[in-house]
């Protein structure tokens, strides 16, 4: 019998039906495939019996048993190769729901089982309970089953499929998510691997349909050692099928609900989903058992549950409700942070996509493609149908004023000379029914295009970047202003204030400039002194975590420099002479440190290992105090402008000033006084930013390149600062954070000149940072030379990662 190929087999089984019905069963064949089993395991009859065999399969379980090999295990082992030259399985006889229906119930009954890998429930075990084993690659059946015993069973996807602690539930989106007899669970000792270690799990090879498999295999290859392409044919199905061309693809999801909402939150999307999917929730629930109000069905089910019931509707509704959540803050997620899978993110389809939650709700964007400009074009196409009359007048009453010869060239010079927002908001914006389509294509949530973001959330489910956003003074400056105005004013004009204006604004003015004062000075302690890189989180500013530890550390210098000043109080609450004065103190305890800068050392036991074994990559953090490593020009020039700072607010007497503003009588209010003490604290606070020790937010706004590999990023701030930052850097494995996101640069900090500065990230406190506080944990090195070796890092600090430094995962294949 000779092999059949890819095109004999697409020309046998030509109908849609007949492909959808092979593509369904040997998606069930591979959930089978890909699951864990004890070693007394046998095959129920209710199983394999619901699988019907094609002539040739019946023919080789006859062979098989002719080896002695069960009949039970030999049929289901048909099912489980399901193909060799012909079909092993007749797929039109088969009654896939009894199929379906049999798999299910042994998930529920955990006959056959599979790891749950999202959340960190298995992560942490695996600290708990397999940190001092040595070899951790993988586990025998025994460690394995104790190790899984009491987590939930696995969530995975194939095709409608989705297995979970319900058994077997089908969706109304297909999806691939492929079962795995592994885990990632485990950091190494290893400081410098960002890489997350994967278990290999073991299952019962002396369970009968293990047992035998090899030997029915060899029965198989004696038809033919070269069996018919049946792989390739289910491929093309697969292609056909699943597109994975999409530039949106729900696969991505799946680790978004596992990894990257608390318990509570995916509590909360499963009740929207119960309340605003037209009963198909509820339908799916009622089949279950769970019945009654969202509360109560969502009431006591845990995360595995919680999110196989979510997988099972439309990528569409799943992400409307995420953005619904979002939008009302149930899901709060802060300005400055992104969620994406610390433990899952993986890349899938053509474009390598991957999904990730902003405080404007959910989107799916490219890892390795620029998505956004040509998602925008579409955007525009699918709005101003160019085959239509009436569309094409109404573009060109839009683009009169561009330039080219025929409307497709001006569409085209003017999408590539505009702003994306500018774009957005003159043709989204021009009629009621651009808006309807823009919500309808990128699957906004109901009442977006009434909000006031409207045109920055369709930038941010294009894929754009974000422009830089947060200004920690952007209050001060405000007041400021008015402050400065009312100054000039003075007393005594028509148009003067009065001294209830003037103190009004103060009272608030003083406020947002002790606050200014406070968050930088905090920040800059904290950046210039702090170990980032052995932090397992670095070079990552979480204000709420770090305020109070370098204010302790500066209360410390204080007390060490046996200052007379008894007012240099540093705490939780700073009074603003002290706050005025920080700066100073920072300064002089910075000096004395570099005066006995050897005390702080690094290590060289702990550098990383590739300092010694190449030349390419720099290492600069050579001390464990990052303003010992910079420059001797920036230490110099740094220590001058933080005194400069102090002298400027304390020479002014911008903290007596409140005083005399705020509570002295009228005739007290002197405006020409106060003119010269605004002025004072303008040039400080300016000084302060134009060192880069306030967290403003530098984002890419151009990237050029040239024929050489070499290329420089445009970065600017909110205050239209400028900089430019050049790739490739000999500092890339430094654990810096990736100038891609939006990143505050220390620009008086400047470690290699002429352009290399520390660079930071901050990070609010929210609900998905408490849930991963504790990661990454590691485990403590071996001191066996064998084992030793799982510590060498293979994941080289320049990968993809995720915002709690999870490396991209090899692309999923079909």
């Amino acid at each position: 019998m000779e092999p059949l190929t890819k095109e004999q087999l697409l020309s046998r089984y030509p109908t849609d039906e007949i492909r959808d019905r092979i593509f369904r069963l040997s998606m069930l064949s591979d959930i089978l495939s890909e699951c864990l089993i004890a070693n007394n395991y046998k095959t129920p009859s209710y199983l394999h019996e619901a699988v019907k065999l094609t002539q040739y399969g019946n023919e080789r379980v006859q062979a098989f048993a002719r080896k002695r090999i069960p009949i039970p295990e030999a049929r289901i082992i048909c099912f489980l190769e399901f193909s060799w030259i012909e079909l092993l399985v007749d797929v039109e006889a088969t009654d896939i729901a009894s199929v379906e229906a049999a798999i299910s119930r042994q998930i529920k009954d955990r006959s056959i089982y599979f790891p749950f890998n999202f959340g960190h429930t298995l992560y942490d075990r695996a600290y708990d309970e397999l940190r001092d084993k040595d070899d951790l690659h993988s586990l025998d059946l025994s460690d394995t089953l104790k190790f899984l015993d009491g987590t939930p069973q696995g969530v995975f996807q194939m095709h409608e499929y989705v297995t979970g602690p319900f058994g077997l539930l089908t969706s109304k989106q297909m999806r691939i998510f492929q079962p795995v007899q592994s885990s990632k669970i485990y950091h190494c000792s290893d400081m410098n691997c960002r890489d997350i270690h994967s278990v290999r799990f073991s299952t019962g090879m002396d369970a009968p349909v293990n047992k035998h498999r090899s030997e029915a295999m060899k029965v198989l290859y004696k038809d033919n050692q070269i069996p018919s392409a049946w792989g390739s044919f289910i491929s093309q199905i697969f292609s056909d099928t699943m597109r994975p061309a999409r530039d949106q693809i729900g696969d991505t999801l799946i680790p978004i609900l596992g990894d990257c909402l608390t318990d509570d939150e995916i509590s909360h999307l499963t009740r929207w989903l119960l309340d605003n999917t037209r009963g198909a929730l509820r339908e799916i629930c009622n089949s279950l058992g769970l019945r009654g109000s969202a509360e109560h069905i969502v009431a006591g089910h845990q995360r595995a549950e919680l999110m196989q019931l979510c997988l099972t509707m439309s990528d569409r509704e799943i992400m409307q409700g995420i953005d619904a959540l979002v939008h009302g803050d149930v899901i709060s997620v802060p300005n400055s942070e992104v969620r994406q899978p610390p433990i899952n993110l993986s890349a899938f389809g053509d474009f390598r996509l991957v999904a990730e939650i902003g405080s404007l709700g959910v989107r799916i964007r490219s890892t390795n493609h620029n998505l956004a400009p040509l998602r925008l074009r579409n955007l525009v196409e699918s709005m101003y149908r160019l085959d239509d009359v009436a569309d094409r007048e109404e573009l060109e009453w839009q683009l009169r004023a561009a330039v080219g010869t025929s409307l497709e060239a001006r569409l085209e010079n003017y999408l590539q000379n505009q702003s994306p927002r500018s774009v957005l908001e003159r043709l989204v914006l021009a009629r009621k029914s651009n808006a309807v389509a823009a919500c309808e294509i990128l699957n906004l949530r109901e009442g977006a295009a009434e909000s006031d973001d409207f045109i920055s959330l369709i930038l941010w489910k294009l894929g754009f970047a974000s422009k830089a956003t947060g200004d920690p003074h952007s209050d001060f400056w405000r007041l400021h202003e008015d402050m400065e105005r009312m100054a000039r004013m003075g007393p005594g004009g028509a148009l003067s204030p009065s001294v209830e204006d003037f103190r009004g604004i103060a009272a608030n003015y003083f406020v947002a400039l002790e606050n200014a004062l406070d968050d930088s000075a905090a920040f800059l302690i904290w950046a210039l002194t702090h170990d980032h890189f052995t932090d397992s989180r670095p070079f990552v500013y979480q204000k709420e975590d770090q305020r109070d530890k370098s204010f302790a550390w500066l209360q410390d210098s204080v007390d060490k420099s046996r200052t007379p000043d008894q007012e240099l109080q540093y705490g939780s609450r700073n009074n603003l002479y002290a706050l005025c004065r920080a700066f100073q103190c920072v300064a002089t305890e910075l000096k004395r440190m570099s005066e006995n800068r050897e005390t702080h050392r690094r290590a060289v036991a702990d550098y990383p290992d590739w300092v010694e074994q190449q030349n390419l990559q720099k290492f600069p953090f050579r001390h464990v105090v990052p303003f010992l490593d910079l420059t001797d020009d920036s230490r110099e020039v740094l220590l001058t402008r933080l005194n400069e700072i102090s002298r400027l607010l304390v020479s002014e007497k911008a903290y007596t000033a409140r005083n005399d503003w705020l509570h002295g009588g009228n005739k007290d209010l002197d405006f020409a006084k106060a003119r010269i003490s605004l002025s004072g604290i303008r040039n400080a606070v300016q000084l302060i930013e134009d060192c880069g020790f306030v967290r403003t937010v530098f984002a890419t706004s151009e990237h050029k390149s040239d024929g050489y590999g070499r290329s420089v990023n445009r970065m600017v701030n909110t205050r239209g600062v400028v900089l430019e930052v050049h790739e490739p850097s000999p500092f890339a494995w430094t654990k810096l954070p990736s100038i891609g996101k939006g990143v505050h640069i220390m620009t008086a900090a400047c470690f290699s000149a002429p352009n290399e500065f520390l660079r930071f990230v901050s990070e609010s406190n929210s609900a998905f940072t408490e849930m991963w506080a504790e990661f990454p944990k590691r485990r403590p090195r071996s001191q066996r030379a064998g084992h030793a070796l799982d510590n060498v890092s293979t994941g080289i600090p320049g990968q993809v990662t995720g915002p709690q430094g999870a490396s991209v995962d090899h692309p999923r294949d079909a």
